[in-house]
């Protein structure tokens, strides 16, 4: 979903650099919902994996002018055999090179603020250089589409802050300890505000623990409400702490100030925040980060230091001066 959010910044860029144009988005058919809103584009084409041959027939009865592929594998160049060859196409970098020789030999060849973002828009330009003034990721969404948030985020009809802790992911080597989430909402609650805690439809037991752990007050949200939904309720968010993860960039895309929690993957894959609105990175150095490309779930050390030496004391530090910053 990460890869996903981040093309908000190439629908900006494409608005202003090409304006007029008609820009078709085709995505996995679990995030289409979330671009429903998007004025950016004409049409959101959301793909099912098990079905993708009805999408390659329904797109190739479009003249494309460009066709920009931004996830550069199988499937995709397999789509864009489909569409014709003689269409003008941006192909997105993956930059494996660099990638193996940060994991294997420690050695970084990425430029300074290579972010997938800047990638994405080197891909329209089909162009190797860096491009200037990447725009800041952003979801738009309807305000009229959103329904009520979730019962008990207004506690006695006091509209409280909100703070979103977003603690889960698909490898287990990206995920901050769950008693430092609690740590952080059990401080939040004692400020007054309220804690609400996301994740998908797999994290529903876990975050119901970390509720039970937190307070009452805080809710558990996991698997309980749409993605569309957690952007809604994420618009409403003061704060948010997360994973390196799909819905730490989608708090960010809603214009959330958020603090991203770092373990055994590092931002020079790619996958940082930049640009507004304000953030903050929180992480450990040590000699064995990165060790996996996308997060991994072996830990050769046992214990995943580089997760448990980032403290919650201060991480709520960087929190509390995120959350007064401009």
């Amino acid at each position: 979903m990460g890869d996903v959010i981040l093309a908000t910044a190439l629908f900006a860029y494409l608005e202003k650099r090409f304006p007029g144009s008609a820009i078709d988005f085709v995505t996995d058919a679990r995030y289409a919902g979330l671009f429903k809103d998007d004025t950016r584009l004409r049409a959101v084409i959301g793909v099912d994996k098990k079905k993708d041959d009805a999408c390659g027939g329904r797109l190739a009865l479009t003249q494309w002018d460009k066709i920009i592929d931004l996830q550069n594998n199988a499937r995709s160049r397999s789509l864009r055999k489909k569409l014709g060859f003689a269409t003008v196409t941006g192909v997105f970098n993956k930059l494996h090179g660099n990638r193996w020789l940060l994991l294997l030999l420690r050695i970084n060849g990425y430029g300074p603020f290579d972010s997938v973002a800047s990638r994405y828009v080197r891909a329209a330009e089909n162009s190797p250089q860096q491009c200037p003034e990447i725009p800041p990721i952003r979801l738009i969404i309807n305000a009229d589409h959103c329904q009520e948030l979730p019962e008990n985020v207004f506690s006695k009809g006091l509209i409280r802050p909100i703070v979103a802790l977003i603690p889960f992911s698909a490898w287990k080597n990206k995920q901050w300890p769950e008693r430092y989430f609690i740590f952080v909402g059990r401080y939040f609650l004692a400020k007054g505000w309220h804690v609400v805690i996301l994740g998908g439809p797999g994290d529903r037991e876990a975050a119901e623990e970390i509720k039970k752990g937190t307070g009452e007050r805080a809710s558990a949200l996991a698997g309980k409400i749409s993605l569309f939904e957690s952007a809604c309720l994420l618009k409403r968010c003061s704060l948010a702490l997360g994973n390196d993860t799909g819905l730490t960039h989608l708090a960010r895309a809603c214009g959330v100030k958020t603090g991203v929690v770092y373990g055994s993957t590092t931002e020079h894959f790619g996958f940082f925040p930049y640009g507004s609105p304000s953030y903050r990175i929180f992480q450990t150095g040590l000699f064995c980060r990165p060790c996996h490309a996308h997060g991994g779930n072996f830990c050769f050390l046992g214990s995943r230091p580089c997760l448990t030496r980032t403290k919650p004391e201060n991480v709520l530090r960087g929190l509390e001066e995120l959350h007064i910053s401009p």
